[in-house]
């Protein structure tokens, strides 16, 4: 059976959640915590928390105890609810029913957002209610959403990109269809049968919808992939295939979609995700790197009076990947800032020696990381999966990708370490790239002299 939540169920309990919160000591202007993952108790609690003027907060269960109690630590006073909370997540999904509560955030702080903390300690991003309606009204003008629509929320709503489906929603009357976890034959089948009309998608999911080699969904008219890179080869694929697709780019400082292509241009390259959307400004900083001001930036990283301004730099924030801005304004994602491997004094992205490796033959997933090198600094590493051999994925490298972006080791996993968002943990891929050399089938020392 599909664990899907029904939208009528969650306004109605909703409001005796609201209830119990209060009893509990939620009030106004103070962050209600709600650790928990089920969808459904999560998106309960939020119309809940919204209804009393609360900023809402949701944790993912599965984070070491350490992060969330620090995170948690951030906000100063707040009620926890959810696992092992004031209100438990049996209690939520069992509240009683009653008169339907629209989600409604409050003008000022309403959502609170962990970043992904992929290579350091996460923060929290500081969402008003007027960045989560501009970022749906900018939503809307690139994948346009009416009442009778439905979206499929099949990202975890402790992620924005998931959290962000139900504010859209709740703006444009249409409908937030939860979906509980990701298996792709029970997603498919919810969005070949229940009128799917939108449904936003990491590249390893959209890959897992392809391998079932079934026909495109016929009633869903935008597939948003986003969270981690898209290779050329998969996005491709996917277009051939029927399926919608829209690039899409975005951040939990920005209220997810910073910029998102209509529809996927048959000369599309690995990183082009089309102009600003809502009159957001973008700017170079530095080499490469991209800054934006935009109603729907965040009001600042959370600090315990959920003051304005952290994080902040005039307005500005300033972005940790790396970007060009072509001449027409439109925005290529080349990587992330603190992922450059330099080998030899060269830089080199992840993101660009992976979209090559997509292609690599026995490859289903791939992704690359730095391991410290005496000679070079740091040397490329190629960690995948797929019924490819190290050696296969190294004589294919040595053919296929020149200079300092070849990989020179491989290491062969059952699945990429992932983070909830579905973005690359890059912080276990280094620590995978730094295993033992026989674990990685590091090619010869030979083959090392050199980086051409």
């Amino acid at each position: 059976m599909d664990e899907q939540a029904p939208a009528q169920s969650i306004f109605r309990r909703a409001g005796g959640a609201a209830n119990m919160l209060r009893r509990a000591g939620a009030r106004r202007g103070r962050p209600v915590v709600a650790v928990a993952a089920s969808s459904e108790a999560l998106a309960i609690a939020a119309h809940a928390a919204f209804h009393l003027g609360s900023p809402f907060f949701p944790l993912d269960p599965a984070l070491p105890s350490s992060i969330r109690d620090d995170l948690i630590a951030q906000i100063g006073e707040c009620l926890i609810v959810g696992d092992d909370g004031a209100v438990s997540t049996e209690a939520l999904l069992s509240a009683p029913l009653g008169e339907a509560l629209a989600l409604t955030p409050p003008q000022g702080p309403a959502l609170l957002i962990a970043t992904s903390g992929s290579s350091g300690r996460p923060k929290i991003a500081t969402l008003t209610g007027a960045n989560l309606a501009a970022a749906a009204a900018a939503s809307a003008t690139i994948t346009p959403l009416r009442a009778g629509d439905r979206w499929l929320a099949c990202l975890p709503l402790f992620h924005i990109g998931g959290f962000s489906i139900l504010s859209r929603c709740a703006l444009a009357g249409a409908e937030a269809v939860l979906h509980q976890g990701f298996d792709p034959e029970r997603v498919f089948r919810v969005l070949a049968r229940e009128r799917i009309s939108h449904v936003s998608l990491t590249p390893t999911m959209l890959a897992q919808l392809l391998s079932l080699r079934h026909p495109a969904p016929k009633t869903l008219r935008h597939a948003l992939v986003g969270g981690a890179s898209l290779s050329a080869d998969l996005a491709r694929e996917a277009a051939q295939e029927g399926w919608p697709v829209q690039p899409t780019y975005g951040m939990s400082e920005t209220a997810s979609q910073l910029a998102t292509l209509p529809r996927l241009p048959r000369d599309w390259r690995s990183g082009q995700v089309g102009r600003p959307l809502g009159g957001a400004e973008v700017a170079p900083d530095g080499e490469r790197g991209l800054k934006i001001r935009s109603p729907m930036v965040m009001q600042g990283y959370a600090n315990p009076e959920l003051a304005p301004g952290d994080g902040l730099v005039d307005g500005w924030f300033v972005a940790s990947d790396l970007a060009e801005i072509t001449p027409e304004g439109e925005l290529v994602i080349l990587g992330r800032r603190d992922d450059v491997i330099v080998t030899g004094g060269k830089k080199v992205h992840p993101a660009s020696v992976e979209n090559l490796l997509s292609l690599c033959p026995g490859v289903d997933a791939v992704a690359v990381a730095g391991r410290p090198d005496r000679l070079w600094g740091e040397i490329v590493i190629a960690i995948f999966a797929g019924s490819a051999t190290r050696e296969d994925v190294l004589d294919w490298c040595r053919r296929h990708i020149a200079g300092a972006r070849r990989p020179r080791a491989a290491i062969r996993v059952d699945r990429i370490p992932q983070l909830g968002s579905g973005k690359p943990d890059r912080s276990a891929l280094r620590k995978l790239a730094a295993g033992s050399d026989s674990e990685a089938g590091t090619v010869r020392q030979n083959q090392l002299s050199r980086l051409d």
